[in-house]
């Protein structure tokens, strides 16, 4: 009997062992893995090049670690929260490549003037605010718009009759040009003898006294004496900012706060609080020593790269077209004695630039006119040389192999991703310019909302020809330029779902005009979130680690109200972040 127990208990342990080979041999699925967060049931737009769209995403230690099918997910992950998307559209986080966030965030605490649909409407808004504040505290705010209001210029005296009492400096919604009241000249000395300095414009009435308007740089008359913000009031407006930033999905910033906003960051990061990613940008009026010793100072904080950065040196080549200030090649249509006010002489311009980008700075220079941007465009020739005209040479000499070739285009490939040297806005180009932009490896950080807030007047500005070269991004991608979308907040609002419709739409948010304003300008809903996700990674050397929902990139994702490549266009702009995700973590969840 006990021989025959031993005899059964082997049989049993050889038939266990035969059922473990066997299902070795037909490869029995593997455990499943936990991860941190997995998305099921969603439309998945990955932002990769081939416009790869998947169901789900598995996330650990705040990097992508797998996207594929809901089957493919549940059977190899099983996440510590699971989120059922229901068919909701994912794409990567918005990556505004053209802000100014501490700005934004003080707009939210001053007198708002975008939308005053008159002038009484602007003057309501600030008579609004003296009230809140005692006689003798400054009224500061931004956002007017004299084009909503026949195209005059306001004057001191508009604004005298409802802030007698108190000093106004309120920025036009460029934020090129200044409105003040009579009182905020007095303090700030500017009277009838007063001259504007290089760059800048001072407004006289019949009489040769001030009215009160300063364009570009005569704006620093007024501004040099107005208080500057608390700390407190800064770290408010930061707090306010990265607040209306998760509501919209954004997760990335290409900030042009200056490098003294990094200690604000700095201190919300160690709080938990920062929830966007920062590439800050430092001044390019600065001198090379200057940004060299910002650059030690801030290496010696040994931040995380990809939480807070510093990337371009931002400086300005002209104004804007709303305030005929932008540098342009020929007299503005409808103003023929005026072509704009560059901001410096182009050989000084040229030297900055060649200077610092001899120091190994990326550089993005703020140009709207065409004048500008080729000022901008001779200046990056002057400093890094024209490989293109190099490449041209050989390919035209016959001795020249193809290796030859082929080796003379890798060298320019890397020669322009070294430096990725860009222009801000990009507003107005010459025909022959958009491909030295190429060429050159200049990115073009466009702004789309821009084109539908200017197209009122834009035309009677540029002129039918001129204005086929504005706000062309298609053109742009034509060419094979990189082309990063923003939003220039507080210029134009915070919303990308805005700009989204601008750039597949060309038309007003009211519809207007039928089939959009120079349709060919155009682009697809799908090229046009590539242009806000994946291209500003690459305008900020970040392209390996973000603007993609790839396996290994960090998980920052923006989940949507609506299936944004299906939808009606008219509908992106009813369109809402539900869900904002930054390195796997749900910040925002409507």
């Amino acid at each position: 009997m006990k021989l025959l127990r031993i005899s059964l208990a082997l049989s049993l342990v050889a038939l266990l062992l035969a059922t473990a080979a066997h299902r070795s041999r037909a490869g029995a699925a593997p455990a499943q893995r936990r991860v941190a967060l997995v998305l099921m049931n969603g439309k998945i737009f990955t932002a990769d090049a081939r416009g790869t769209i998947a169901e789900a995403v598995a996330v650990e230690n705040g990097r992508i670690v797998a996207v594929g099918t809901n089957a493919d997910i549940r059977r190899d992950y099983t996440g510590a929260r699971t989120i059922d998307l229901r068919g909701r559209l994912v794409t990567p986080g918005f990556n505004d490549a053209h802000l100014h966030f501490i700005n934004g965030g003080l707009s939210l605490m001053r007198v708002e003037l975008v939308g005053a649909r008159t002038l009484a409407e602007a003057q309501q808004r600030i008579a609004a605010k003296v009230r809140e504040l005692p006689p003798g505290a400054w009224i500061l705010g931004r956002g007017w718009d004299h084009t909503l209001w026949g195209g005059q210029w306001p004057t001191r005296a508009d604004l005298d009759a409802v802030a007698p009492n108190n000093p106004v400096f309120v920025q036009r919604v460029d934020g090129h040009v200044s409105w003040t009241n009579t009182l905020a000249l007095s303090k700030a000395g500017v009277t009838r003898e007063t001259r504007a300095p290089e760059g800048g414009e001072i407004l006289h009435d019949a009489a040769g006294q001030p009215t009160g308007i300063l364009k570009e740089t005569a704006a620093a008359l007024v501004g040099r004496v107005v208080p500057e913000p608390s700390r407190a009031e800064r770290m408010q407006a930061a707090e306010r900012a990265l607040a209306e930033a998760r509501r919209y999905g954004i997760t990335s910033i290409h900030d042009n706060s200056g490098y003294q906003a990094t200690e604000l960051y700095r201190e919300l990061l160690q709080a938990g609080k920062l929830t966007v990613r920062v590439a800050e940008w430092q001044n390019f009026e600065d001198t090379v020593e200057t940004l060299k010793q910002q650059r030690a100072e801030f290496a010696s904080f040994k931040i995380d790269p990809l939480l807070i950065r510093l990337t371009a040196l931002k400086g300005y080549v002209d104004g804007t077209l709303g305030s005929r200030t932008a540098a342009m090649l020929a007299p503005f249509s409808d103003d023929p004695n005026n072509s704009g006010i560059p901001r410096r002489p182009p050989a000084e311009l040229t030297r900055m630039i060649a200077e610092r980008d001899a120091a190994g700075f990326q550089i993005a220079l703020h140009a709207i006119g065409d004048r500008a941007n080729r000022m901008a465009l001779d200046g990056f020739k002057a400093a890094t040389g024209n490989p293109h005209d190099t490449g041209v040479a050989l390919v035209a000499d016959s001795s020249a192999s193809r290796e030859e070739i082929a080796g003379m285009k890798r060298e320019i490939e890397q020669e322009h991703a070294r430096r990725r040297h860009r222009i801000e806005h990009s507003q107005v180009v010459a025909p022959t310019d958009f491909a030295r932009f190429r060429d050159l490896g200049v990115v073009a950080s466009m702004q789309p909302s821009h084109a539908i807030s200017d197209k009122r007047w834009a035309q009677d500005r540029l002129g039918e020809y001129r204005v086929q070269g504005a706000y062309a991004w298609h053109m742009m991608r034509s060419f094979g330029v990189r082309v990063s979308f923003g939003t220039d907040w507080p210029v134009e609002p915070l919303n990308p779902y805005l700009g989204l419709y601008a750039a597949v739409t060309r038309q007003s948010t009211e519809g207007e005009p039928a089939g959009g304003w120079w349709p060919q300008e155009r682009l697809s809903i799908a090229d046009a979130i590539r242009c806000y996700t994946a291209e500003p990674a690459y305008a900020s050397f970040e392209e390996t680690q973000k603007g993609q929902i790839v396996p290994g990139m960090l998980a920052d994702m923006a989940v949507h109200s609506r299936d944004l490549l299906t939808i009606k266009p008219e509908e992106i702009l009813q369109t809402e972040a539900v869900m904002t995700i930054l390195g796997g973590r749900v910040v925002y969840e409507k």
